[in-house]
């Protein structure tokens, strides 16, 4: 899931905005941080595959991989 939203992301996004979206549940129009976030880490979940700047964006090492 991470991996897609930063795929298809027209900009970088920050992993606040990240755990946002993954905090939503659509169907049931409820947000819900505790038990919807992610539990580990972007690093955890990706390994290799990207990187966290300075700014605190998570971005994809290589726009290669967008491709």
């Amino acid at each position: 899931m991470l991996l897609s939203w930063l795929v298809c992301a027209k900009r970088s996004m920050k992993w606040h905005e990240i755990q946002g979206a993954k905090s939503m549940d659509l169907e049931a129009e409820t947000v819900d941080f505790r038990k919807l976030r992610f539990r580990l880490d972007s690093k955890d979940l990706c390994g290799s595959l990207v990187e966290i700047r300075a700014d605190g964006t998570i971005e994809l090492v290589h726009l290669t991989a967008k491709l």
